[in-house]
This record gives structure tokens, C-alpha cells and sequence, in this order.
């Protein structure tokens, strides 16, 4: 579809500004005529990461507050949202308003939303649904169900949670428009570089290598990992170490990790842990470094991560409690599955013990087709089909 000039006001709030970042420029870069104004709570971090003069970036600046009792933060902070949202709104007018990583405040500022368009575009990520309860999801409804389209598909955990839990018709979901920079560099790079070589990156020459989760997450039950993996070491080689990538997860303490070194050397397990931001080739080394993936985190909301280890051909323990139909309608199953933590030592060795990776091509036309170069289009393209 040839390029059309559109305007669209990003609001992305207490999120990671990495995936924000991703959305623009990528946007930017595919379509130079699109006008962007983004609403940030982080705006100095956006202007360094963001150096595209014609993105303009608005500071979202309400103050925090922490009152001893919840119901008393809870209103005082909907009263401030609301009082910002009427102020910011007035005089401004967007084709597309894309809310990204919502919290249930912006229910009660829907009508400002809708005052500066008549599309509004809802992106969930995933934790600000799926760790939820039912009562805070209820709160939500007036934007999803309000909302005329909703950025995720409806066979995904999220998909399926938003349209059971806040019961939004199954009609507004235009599927999911978010892409991986490490699957595109994968894909036109990847050839060139050996494993062993991305090893030496980490400093783990020579070593078998066991990646736990992909954030710093307390979710992704790093400390369930290597107390599995603790149980079975004998059966495993002499020379394996864990890797821990925590470099996201901002609600997490530094005392979790420290806590996740201290029983790794409690238990005499090699461990590495990286929590300095990453570039996309490093990210795609660390990826390509790891032997076996265990992934056996509470819930997900897509199968993102998950994919980079795919497109990488890696050896992959996963947890059968997460569903992944766009991936898992295909046969053989691409990982080695585990029922519940109980049985994840077993999985391990399993896993290790195999001399075959069996990933459908289903799968791997899937995977590829996830990286920015074409999500980037999709997302574009669907924007300019609603103006």
C-alpha cells in the first residue's frame, strides 16, 4: 500500500521504553509522512532514545502518590489523570489514538480520548492484563469494550482474557502488530555468525549453556529453574551454566537477582547473569549462545521471546500450561514439554539427552514472518486503512 499522511497520538505509560521506541522509529522509518506525537511519563529517556525531530513527545506529568491506604492513592491518582487528560486534550485532534500498555485509569479518561479522534486503538502487552485480577479487569471495560479496535490476536492467553474476562466483541481485534528486531537480524545475519562465537561473547567458551526466563521477573520462577536443575545436575555435563538475561522487568527489586546469585552459589551452579541494556545483536548472540531455553514462566501473553530461540534452532523446555495455538497447530510440538515444576529437572535432562530439534516448517514460516520488516507493514498498513 503506497504511503499516506496520517496523524496518530501514542499514550504508553509506565511501560518499558524500549518497545516504545521500537514502534516509533520503526513507524517512522516505514512511513516518513506519519505525524507522531507520543505521550510519555518518560520524556527525557524518549528524547535520547528517540532523535527523529519531526516525533514530537509530550510529558505525561502527574505527580505519584503513596497515601497508607490504596482506595485513598486510587482516587486521588483518578482525579489527577482526569484533570491532565482534559487540560492535554483540548484543541487537539489525531486521526488514530493508540493507547499502548493501559492501566484501568484510562477507562476513566475515555472521553478524552475520544474528543481527540474517532479511532481509538487499544494495545495491551500482556502484564497489564494477564496479571490481573477480574475486579481490576472490570475497570477496564470502558475503554476495551469503548475502544474501536484492539492490537492483539483473539487466540493468544491475552486475546482470549480480554474477550472472556472484560467480554469484548471478538470483531474489534485486528491481530498483533508487534515485531522483533532480533528475528529480522536473525533472518540476515544469523548465517555468519557460530554459536561458539556468541559463547565468547558472554565469556562462556566452552561451556553448555541453560537460559532461565528472558526478564528479571519474579513470573518467570528463576529460582524454581535452578533448584530443578540443581536436582538433577549428575545427569547433566560437568561444564553447564546458567544464563540469566534480566536486563527488563521494571517492577522487579535488585534483591530478587541477588537473591538468584546468592542460591546459585549456595548450590555450587556456574551462573552469569546479565542485566546491562543490550543492543539487538547482542541480544541475538545471547539467543544464539543458549543450548537449551527453559521458559516455564506463570502466564504469557504472546510467544515473542520464544520465537527468537526458535528462529535460532535451540532446544526448548517449555511449560504445557501456556498455550500458543498459532504456533502449536502445527506438528511434531517444537519443545520438550513439562506438566508443571515438579517434573522440570526431568524435562532438563530430556531435553539435553536429545539429539534432534524437531520445529515444523509451519512454525519457522511463522517465526519469520514476526520480525519488525513485516509487522511494521502490517501495522502501517492497517492504520492507514482506518483514516
Amino acid at each position: 500500500m503506497e504511503n499516506k499522511k496520517y496523524s496518530i497520538l501514542i499514550i504508553a505509560l509506565y511501560c518499558y521504553t524500549g518497545h516504545v521506541k521500537s514502534v516509533i522509529n520503526h513507524l517512522r522509518k516505514k512511513n516518513p509522512l506519519v505525524d507522531i506525537t507520543l505521550l510519555t511519563d518518560s520524556a527525557n529517556e524518549m528524547k535520547e532514545a528517540i532523535k527523529d525531530k519531526k516525533v514530537t513527545i509530550e510529558w505525561y506529568n502527574v505527580p505519584p502518590v503513596n497515601y497508607k491506604y490504596r482506595w485513598l492513592n486510587n482516587l486521588i491518582i483518578r482525579h489527577r489523570q482526569c484533570k491532565y487528560f482534559a487540560n492535554f486534550s483540548k484543541g487537539k485532534k489525531f486521526d488514530i489514538v493508540n493507547v499502548h500498555f493501559p492501566n484501568m485509569f484510562m477507562s476513566y479518561v475515555y472521553k478524552h480520548l475520544r474528543s481527540m479522534s474517532t479511532r481509538i486503538v487499544v494495545t495491551p502487552w500482556g502484564s497489564d492484563i494477564l496479571t490481573r485480577n477480574k475486579k481490576y479487569l472490570k475497570r477496564m471495560a470502558h475503554l476495551y469494550q469503548n475502544a474501536d479496535y484492539i492490537a492483539t490476536e483473539t487466540r493468544t492467553p491475552l486475546g482470549k482474557k480480554i474477550i472472556d474476562d472484560i467480554i469484548v466483541d471478538r470483531n474489534k481485534f485486528v491481530g498483533n502488530f508487534f515485531g522483533s528486531d532480533i528475528i529480522d537480524f536473525a533472518l540476515n545475519h544469523g548465517d555468519s555468525i557460530s554459536q561458539e562465537d556468541a559463547k565468547k561473547r558472554f565469556g562462556l567458551s566452552g561451556r553448555y549453556v541453560i537460559t532461565c526466563g528472558y526478564n528479571r521477573r519474579e513470573q518467570q520462577r528463576h529460582k524454581a529453574i535452578i533448584a530443578a536443575i540443581d536436582s538433577v545436575k549428575n545427569q547433566l555435563p560437568d561444564n553447564i551454566t546458567l544464563l540469566f538475561p534480566m536486563t527488563y522487568g521494571i517492577y522487579t527489586r535488585d534483591e530478587y537477582i541477588e537473591g538468584c546469585k546468592k542460591e546459585c552459589e549456595r548450590r555450587g551452579l556456574s551462573s552469569v547473569f546479565v542485566t546491562d541494556f543490550l543492543s539487538v545483536e547482542d541480544v541475538y548472540l545471547l539467543r544464539k549462545a543458549t543450548d537449551i531455553f527453559v521458559h516455564v514462566q506463570t502466564t504469557d501473553a504472546s510467544s515473542g521471546s520464544l520465537q527468537e530461540y526458535i528462529i535460532c534452532n535451540k532446544k526448548i523446555v517449555h511449560g504445557s500450561w501456556i498455550k500458543y495455538e498459532e504456533l502449536e497447530s502445527f506438528s511434531p510440538l517444537f519443545y520438550f514439554p513439562v506438566e508443571n515444576l515438579d517434573k522440570l529437572g526431568e524435562a532438563v535432562v530430556n531435553a539435553y539427552n536429545s539429539d534432534n530439534i524437531n520445529i515444523p516448517q509451519g512454525v519457522l514460516d511463522y517465526v519469520k514472518s514476526s520480525g519488525w520488516d513485516n509487522k511494521i507493514t502490517l501495522m502501517n498498513d492497517f492504520f492507514m486503512s482506518i483514516i
